[in-house]
């Protein structure tokens, strides 16, 4: 009798694993990255669909710029909303409406990217917020050299600490 329980036991634990693996496996994250892809700097989990944001301010026009994202299953990186007071950082993007939709500086935009390729030549004032989670950019790499944003399998990993 005890065997049986046993051996109920020990299947509705691999039953409930199987799915469990099988979702880490399949679950992506935000690699940061120096160009070279091999020097990989952080990595944070991400769910399709989900918002994600860069925050930075536009070194031409002064004015604080957020980008929303989200990834796109078999897409990758999906710009979907521009935020920013500067009608100027709208006609950058090459959004005609100048403040954004209704004046409101904010316009919605839906733009595939891939990924992000970012170079400035001061990270001072860039940020990646990603889940509740913070990264500021200044002393990931070198100001003026450049730094990849991408979507890759996590491989169970949360995060990788490193960088300068």
């Amino acid at each position: 009798m005890w065997s049986v329980r046993i051996a109920f036991l020990v299947i509705l634990v691999a039953a409930a694993w199987v799915p469990a693996a099988a979702d880490a496996s399949s679950a992506v994250c935000l690699v940061i990255s120096q160009d070279d892809p091999r020097k990989e700097i952080k990595r944070l989990p991400v769910e399709p669909g989900v918002e994600f944001h860069l925050e930075f301010i536009n070194s031409i026009y002064r004015a604080p710029v957020r980008e929303t994202m989200v990834y796109e299953p078999g897409q990758g990186i999906a710009l979907t909303k521009v935020e920013s007071p500067s009608a100027g950082v709208f006609e950058y993007y090459g959004l005609t409406t100048g403040k954004g939709q209704n004046g409101s500086g904010v316009f919605p935009i839906r733009r595939v990217v891939g990924e992000i390729r970012l170079r400035s030549h001061n990270y001072e004032h860039h940020r990646l917020v990603v889940g509740g989670r913070i990264v500021r950019l200044k002393g990931l790499v070198r100001d003026g050299e450049p730094l990849i944003i991408k979507i890759h399998p996590c491989g169970g990993k949360d995060s990788i600490a490193g960088g300068r």
